[in-house]
């Protein structure tokens, strides 16, 4: 069967947006972050204990890093990090954390390999 140029490019339209379509599909089985605790955008009435992390998938704990800065962009000092059941992963706080804004910064990857990382923010009492 011989293509016409115009039945030709249709056809490389169409495997390329089907290409892209598969990308795209893919995406959502990548390690993500499900959940955390505290919550993201939550107000806090006292300084969390331990910072959780739930990911859509097995995190490498050796290469999972997560740091906590606050007010005036200090870092609360936390424990390393622990296995806390196969896709989540927590840290006890070992520094001090008055009342405000704190940000949550995490990095990890999955056995396939995917470097997925994040931040979410959270506040401690009446926050500013």
């Amino acid at each position: 069967m011989i293509l016409s140029t115009k039945e030709r490019a249709a056809a490389l339209t169409a495997i390329a947006a089907a290409a892209l379509g598969a990308g795209a599909w893919a995406a959502p089985f990548h390690l993500h972050l499900l959940k955390s605790a505290p919550a993201a955008n939550a107000t806090v009435t006292t300084a969390p204990d331990s910072i959780q992390l739930w990911f859509s998938q097995t995190p490498e704990l050796g290469v999972t890093t997560v740091k906590v800065s606050g007010p005036g962009n200090g870092t609360v000092a936390l424990a390393p990090l622990a296995r806390r059941d196969s896709s989540a992963v927590v840290a006890a706080v070992k520094g001090a954390m008055k009342a405000g804004a704190y940000t949550v910064t995490w990095r990890t990857m999955a056995k396939d390999g995917h470097i997925a990382r994040g931040s979410y923010a959270f506040k401690v009492g009446a926050g500013r």
